[in-house]
């Protein structure tokens, strides 16, 4: 699943989504559906999903360059930017909302992954 993961790499966020209870990272292909609390860092500051601000400080990240993605099992999915700022992903059992906390698709090959 990393190697699949690893496509981000020198891809750009090219949008953020929001839909109702969950929100989406698109890169130029691959898209990435989020249910689970989301943290963003950027810059020394630090906001999780959904909090005063998160749409503002997700969506500065809008053009940036993926330096790579970090997973620690039943902890989180990290995706860090060339700048050093990153959008981290909960994987943490009871954080979950839904079967996934992440749905992602549109990598080569039509791949798909869950975590």
């Amino acid at each position: 699943m990393k190697d699949l993961f690893d496509e981000l790499i020198g891809e750009q966020l090219s949008a953020v989504t929001f839909v109702q209870d969950y929100f989406q990272l698109g890169f130029d292909g691959p898209i990435l559906n989020v249910t689970n609390p989301t943290v963003v860092n950027y810059a020394g500051r630090e906001i999780i999903s959904w909090s005063e601000g998160f749409r503002d400080i997700i969506c500065s990240q809008i053009t940036k360059t993926v330096l790579r993605v970090e997973t620690e099992e039943n902890i989180y999915f990290k995706i860090v930017f060339k700048d050093e700022a990153f959008i981290s992903i909960s994987l943490k059992p009871e954080e979950y909302k839904t079967p996934e906390a992440i749905h992602a698709h549109g990598f080569e090959g039509n791949g798909m992954a869950f975590l």
